[in-house]
């Protein structure tokens, strides 16, 4: 039950992490509206707090994870503000995510969840560190390149597809 809980409060920042790290590799611009040093030091406080909800898990890793979402939640209040509705770049060069209310929303309702997951009564937390969470960790890194990178090339290699294969269309027999 603690893997279910873990995996429902973290997937989302998982997905961040991986979609800035993958942008990062090839060079993509940073569509993060603040600075690369403030949109760096968030990333690595996401992973960090997600590894530590894996890696020791605790009701003060949740609590951690929460109150890193009511942050993120201010701060995407402060950038509309500021900015205005522009890209953040949460999920990397490929989604075109917007700050907006619906970030805020998600942004609370995930920092909600974690808060009650870091109910003291709802697990046995081992406190102590857990090896299988890292490599539970990894697996979820590995899901979430497939989501942030794999789905969008394969929609876009679809859309060349059929515009190469519209031409010789009626010559193809129907079945």
């Amino acid at each position: 039950m603690y893997e279910f809980a873990a995996i429902s409060s973290t997937f989302p920042m998982l997905l961040s992490v991986t979609g800035y790290i993958w942008s990062a590799f090839f060079g993509d611009p940073d569509r993060f509206p603040g600075s690369p040093r403030l949109h760096a030091l968030l990333v690595l406080l996401q992973f960090l707090t997600v590894t530590m909800v894996y890696g020791y898990p605790s009701s003060m890793s949740f609590v951690l994870l929460s109150v890193l979402y009511f942050t993120q939640g201010i701060g995407v209040v402060y950038y509309i503000r500021k900015k205005g509705r522009v890209d953040c770049g949460c999920l990397g060069p490929q989604f075109h995510s917007r700050l907006g209310w619906p970030l805020i929303a998600v942004n609370g309702l995930m920092g909600m969840l974690s808060w009650g997951w870091s109910h003291p009564s709802w697990f046995i937390y081992p406190e102590a560190v857990a090896l299988n969470g890292f490599l539970l960790e990894g697996m979820l890194l590995l899901v979430s390149l497939l989501v942030i990178v794999g789905i969008p090339d394969a929609v876009h290699a679809i859309r060349i597809y059929r515009e190469l294969a519209a031409p010789h269309a009626p010559y193809i027999k129907p079945r």
